[in-house]
């Protein structure tokens, strides 16, 4: 370090003498004798590479949600991101985003450690405007992976793919070319039976599956999926270290420029942490540009001059001037006059992270009134976070649902403090059986509810799920379970304690119905379109289940329904009542008694064809059809019909008796 030492001073002789700069290196130099940053040996773990969907869609909102979909992502990537470890490579693929089509793919980042704030910037300039190529996106993230190894896949999107290709199809070769990757979905506000489709993903990797009904909703889960991320075997962070005894330090950058290091007070380094960093050329005119970096040691690349450097962590900010020459880069440590709290939401006994908790943390002991609320002084939100705050005493709020813990906690300068908040929460295991004792279903969604008197019909809405078998984790209470899976339907009541694992197997006596229709092969060349009604008969609150299509399927519950077929725009309609038991696999196919009828007019001399007015009437007066084609065609049910036509110069009616299963012609105007 001596030898060290004296290479800096000698460059520092050869260019100036001043005794400040002579200064600053010594306070530097006596900073790196003390403490040094080891992360050169850490070895990069599996790579990250998040998928965005940049269609036009993506400019939608959610609810009463401000922010646009993307915007809304984009603020749950920019707080996520920057928490991995920094050994973690991370990349990012983007579609729709430059031009309409489905050939906009591009790899905006390759994964390479360090890189979450470029990735953020980038995020910054996003504009969601083509088509949503989803499968081709996926790919072309699959590709940044090697054959292999391990990785993670992020794909944060708002509808199914509209380029005409399955993102299904790409298991078989995740299997034989990537069994390593994870691919985890953030789906944004799409339908329950949409967001279904992509669960093929989730299940054949091992990841996890997301439907986003709220910003909160949203931020939340791409915060979960980066802590898995972090978790992760092989992502391990990086930690400040002490040099042993004959320990090699960190070495200097080369160049002109600075090599700086936060920490909190005065020895405490903090590499882990997402310090921001500022550096202002002074006396350089308002075209001087501004160079930021984050992270807890960075490199800035400065010319010489006299600079501004400014770091920010959180509520913590420290500026200090130096001088920079043309020689061998300094080491300068910044401290922050504070400390932080580590906070995590604990679910009771079971030691496990509450994800999607709120944080709120303020000064203690702040006065409040109507007219001047404390402000908080810091507001996050997942399963843990950790605030750099002055020293001093503050109030910790901790909200998980609806269960709320407050208390109080002491930040103390240069100490990174750890509370583990315990929840009295409880864990909810659900799985769904298609009749007792049957095989378990997995296009379920689930919709978990508690009373709350102020809540449309009683009841306030707590979570919601599409996973196969999902795993809820909630404030001790009652709750109402709600599975669903079609139009069959099944509810329970579950109650939670503190620390407790509930297990329920619910059974919802589904069956499979098939519809179909004899009509389109018997009675018309081009299929009509075909309308389903299913009624539950003996359930007046149940269900009405609609379809459409010359051939459908429905799920039900077992029971008993009506079926009701519309065939066509007019009235031609056909019903049946069926009963049907759970695990069944019925068919029923209607056949309304109709005819296809053409009304024709006979030809008069001298009249126009086309200004023509038709009405088709029921005896008791209802119209059931009119038209101004020359020659319109439809199906009509089987019954007696007073048909008139109406032209600029004259006016004709008949009755016709029209039969089922025949088609008729109707000519009217003839002598």
């Amino acid at each position: 370090m001596a030898d060290a030492l004296a290479r800096w001073l000698t460059a520092d002789r050869a260019v100036r003498s001043g005794v400040r700069f002579v200064t600053a290196v010594l306070l530097a130099a006596a900073m790196v004798a003390t403490v040094g940053y080891s992360r050169a040996d850490a070895a990069d773990g599996p790579p990250l590479t998040v998928v965005m969907d940049g269609s036009g869609s993506m400019w939608g909102k959610i609810g009463a949600e401000r922010l646009a979909k993307f915007q809304l992502a984009r603020q749950g990537l920019a707080e996520a991101l920057p928490k991995l470890p920094q050994n973690t490579p991370l990349g990012l693929v983007a579609f729709g985003h430059r031009r309409t089509g489905c050939q906009d793919v591009e790899v905006l980042r390759a994964p390479e450690a360090g890189q979450a704030m470029r990735i953020v910037d980038l995020l910054g300039e996003f504009n969601p405007r083509g088509r949503g190529p989803v499968t081709a996106g996926l790919q072309t993230a699959l590709e940044t992976i090697p054959k292999g190894s391990a990785g993670t896949i992020l794909l944060v999107h708002d509808d199914l793919d509209n380029c005409q290709q399955n993102p299904c199809s790409l298991t078989e070769g995740i299997r034989s070319q990537h069994p390593g990757v994870v691919i985890h979905v953030v789906s944004i506000a799409m339908s329950v039976a949409d967001a279904r489709q992509m669960q093929c993903l989730t299940t054949t990797t091992g990841g996890q599956h997301y439907l986003a009904a709220s910003g909160a909703q949203l931020v939340s889960a791409i915060a979960e999926v980066v802590d898995i991320v972090a978790r992760s075997p092989g992502a391990a962070p990086a930690v400040a270290v002490r040099p042993e005894i004959g320990q090699r330090d960190t070495p200097a950058p080369t160049g002109p420029g600075l090599h700086l290091v936060a920490s909190l007070g005065p020895t405490t380094l903090v590499p882990d942490l997402p310090v921001r960093w500022r550096a202002e050329r002074l006396g350089a005119g308002d075209g001087a540009a501004l160079q930021r970096q984050q992270g807890g040691a960075v490199t800035l690349p400065l010319v010489p001059g006299r600079y501004a450097i400014t770091a920010e962590l959180d509520l913590l900010s420290v500026r200090q001037e130096i001088e920079v020459a043309d020689v061998a880069s300094m080491r300068l440590q910044f401290g922050l006059a504070g400390g932080t709290l580590r906070l995590a939401a604990i679910a009771g006994r079971l030691n496990k992270p509450l994800d999607g908790t709120r944080f709120v943390i303020r000064p203690a002991g702040a006065a409040a009134s109507e007219d001047k609320p404390v402000a908080p002084s810091w507001i996050a939100r997942g399963s843990r976070v950790e605030v750099a705050l002055p020293e001093g005493r503050y109030e910790v709020v901790v909200t998980h649902g609806s269960t709320r813990v407050v208390q109080e906690a002491a930040v103390v300068a240069g100490e990174r403090r750890t509370i583990d908040v315990r929840m009295a929460v409880g864990e909810l295991e659900l799985a769904t059986l298609q009749r007792e004792n049957g095989s378990k279903l997995e296009q379920v969604a689930y919709v978990i509810q508690e009373d709350d008197p102020d809540a449309p019909q009683g009841r306030r809405e707590v979570a919601r799920s599409a996973a196969a078998q999902p795993v809820f984790a909630l404030p001790a209470g009652t709750y109402h379970v709600i599975a669903s899976h079609g139009a069959a339907e099944v509810r329970d009541r579950v109650a939670i304690g503190a620390g407790e694992v509930v297990r329920r197997d619910l059974v919802l006596n589904s069956a499979e119905l098939s519809l179909t229709s004899g009509l389109v092969a018997r009675l018309a060349s081009d299929p009509d379109e075909v309308q389903w009604r299913v009624v539950p008969i003996e359930r007046r609150d149940g269900k009405i289940v609609r379809a459409y299509g010359p051939t459908t399927k429905v799920v039900l519950g077992a029971g008993r329904y009506r079926v009701e077929g519309r065939f066509g725009p007019l009235n031609a309609q056909a019903s049946r009542d069926i009963a049907i038991a759970a695990g069944a696999q019925d068919t029923v196919s209607l056949t309304p008694p109709a005819a296809r009828v053409r009304l024709r007019l006979a030809a008069v001399q001298g009249e126009p064809a086309g200004d023509v007015f038709w009405k088709v009437r029921l005896e008791s007066g209802a119209i059931v059809w009119s038209s101004t084609e020359a020659e319109p065609v439809g199906l009509l049910q089987q019954g007696t019909y007073v048909i008139e036509v109406q032209t600029r110069q004259t006016r004709h009616e008949r009755v016709a008796e029209i039969r089922a299963g025949a088609d008729r012609v109707v000519v009217l105007g003839e002598n």
